[in-house]
């Protein structure tokens, strides 16, 4: 879809119908481009209405923009995926340049600036105007300032993102007097939160006073969550205590939808090593959540699939995601169509084993659902463990109470057969266990007593630590 588009003839009736609010005078083909992305699951949908609004805006029809403004925050439509509507519409303002551009030059930012500031002449009340203008304002900041460390920016550099963040609390502090509030503005004094490092109980009294405006607009936690990172402004551990109360204080499946919402954020789960340790298992349920109350977004499908690949060692989820993906990869999100192939390759190789193995845990846990399953676990450890302790007097020299805790899985067959032997360690005394379990496999050797059933599956819990103290002595 163009980013701009361009003004049709309008069709003249043979009687004169009065104009259609719903479409806020803007012409078919761009109210026709705005209602289709919003219900659309293509992967850039998002931009591409984005580049409806940015071409309306070229057009400097203020009045026009204005209504669609008031109407989305009116109606809190969200696109498939629960995107908020009017959290794209100011992208849609504020991105000095679209899609395939990815640099602006100066003439760039001053002519969109010079646009919002004709807006705000033209339209003194509104407060769409002048929270975009301020969002342009913090991107100028972020420009000045450059993304390497702290130490690699200019002096000229730090006072341009000063002048920038503060002309942004300006604009800001003159919308907040209008009779018109909009969730955006809160949104954009977060950012200059954290650009001019409010303090920790300032910041949070900004989040607080945002989400009783509107409780819901995920974006309020995902900006504090992001702040709370140890490379800014939090603590180790921080962000994750704040994620889970926000989710928690919502409660139920509004609750794990928000907590996935967070999660999913590019800022907060990035891929890198200072990621916040986020509960993989709430990320799932509130993804499950999300789609069955929002529908089905191929953006959210690349977020959950990037991580369950990269943040959840979940390569069962990630090829569930990615063979629903198919082609619509989204190039924010993976980087390239490479690193998409590969995670592709990988997630369809590993998901089946991954599937597999919960499988099998599954039928593990019903199987200690019973007084028999229970029963029978206890004879079973015993033998197990003996196995285990003879593994580690043999591997005493390069085993150690660091090794952990590790899993184990085996299906035992109806003589007390070793049908199947799973054990989730890298030691080499779990490699000694492995080669144990397996020669009885081979040999049809009946190592365990007869189970309840056959096939029938025993899941253990051991510690490596507590065989290491035992092979020390």
């Amino acid at each position: 879809m163009s980013s701009s588009c361009a003004r049709h003839t309008p069709y003249v009736a043979a009687v004169p119908q009065p104009p259609n609010p719903g479409t806020c005078n803007v012409t078919a083909e761009e109210n026709a481009g705005l209602n289709s992305t919003l219900s659309s699951s293509d992967v850039y949908a998002t931009r591409n209405y984005q580049g409806v609004i940015a071409g309306i805006l070229k057009q400097e029809k203020f009045e026009e923009l204005d209504c669609l403004a008031n109407r989305a925050r009116s109606s809190k439509k969200r696109f498939l995926g629960g995107m908020w509507e009017l959290h794209i519409l100011y992208s849609g303002l504020y991105n000095v340049v679209q899609y395939p551009v990815t640099h602006a030059t100066q003439e760039d930012w001053d002519a969109q600036i010079q646009r919002l500031q004709r807006w705000i002449a033209a339209r003194p009340n509104s407060v769409t105007a002048r929270v975009a203008l301020a969002d342009v304002y913090i991107n100028y900041a972020a420009d000045a300032r450059g993304h390497g460390f702290a130490n690699t920016v200019s002096d000229s550099g730090w006072k341009l993102f000063e002048e920038r963040t503060a002309e942004a609390k300006r604009l800001l502090d003159q919308a907040s007097t209008l009779p018109t509030k909009c969730p955006e503005w809160y949104l954009a004094m977060q950012s200059v939160a954290q650009y001019q490092n409010w303090d920790a109980a300032r910041a949070r009294a900004l989040f607080e006073e945002a989400s009783k405006l509107e409780s819901g607009y995920q974006y309020y936690a995902r900006m504090f969550a992001n702040y709370l990172l140890p490379k800014w402004a939090g603590e180790p551990g921080d962000t994750e205590k704040f994620v889970q109360e926000v989710s928690d204080r919502i409660g139920g499946a509004q609750g794990d939808i928000m907590y996935f919402q967070i999660a999913i954020a590019p800022n907060v789960i990035c891929g890198c090593n200072d990621n916040p340790h986020l509960s993989w298992e709430r990320i799932e349920k509130g993804f499950e959540a999300s789609e069955k109350q929002y529908g089905v977004s191929m953006w959210i499908l690349n977020r959950i699939a990037y991580l369950a690949a990269h943040f959840g060692d979940d390569p069962m989820t990630a090829d569930k995601a990615l063979t629903r993906i198919g082609d619509q990869w989204d190039e924010d999100t993976w980087g390239s169509k490479e690193n998409f192939d590969q995670v592709k390759k990988f997630a369809s190789e590993y998901g089946p084993i991954m599937a597999q193995r919960r499988g099998m845990e599954a039928a593990a846990d019903a199987n200690m659902q019973t007084p028999e399953g229970l029963a029978y676990k206890v004879s079973f450890e015993k033998t197990y463990r003996e196995l285990a302790r003879q593994c580690a007097l043999i591997e005493r020299d390069s085993l150690t109470q660091g090794e952990g805790k590790f899993e184990t899985l085996t299906s035992v067959g109806a003589k007390g057969t070793v049908e199947d032997v799973k054990i989730q360690s890298t030691s080499p005394a779990a490699a000694c266990l492995y080669e144990k379990l397996h020669g009885f496999q081979l040999a049809r050797a009946t190592p365990f007593a007869p189970p309840p059933q056959a096939p029938y599956l025993v899941k253990l819990e051991l510690d490596w630590a507590e065989f290491a103290a035992v092979a020390a002595k």
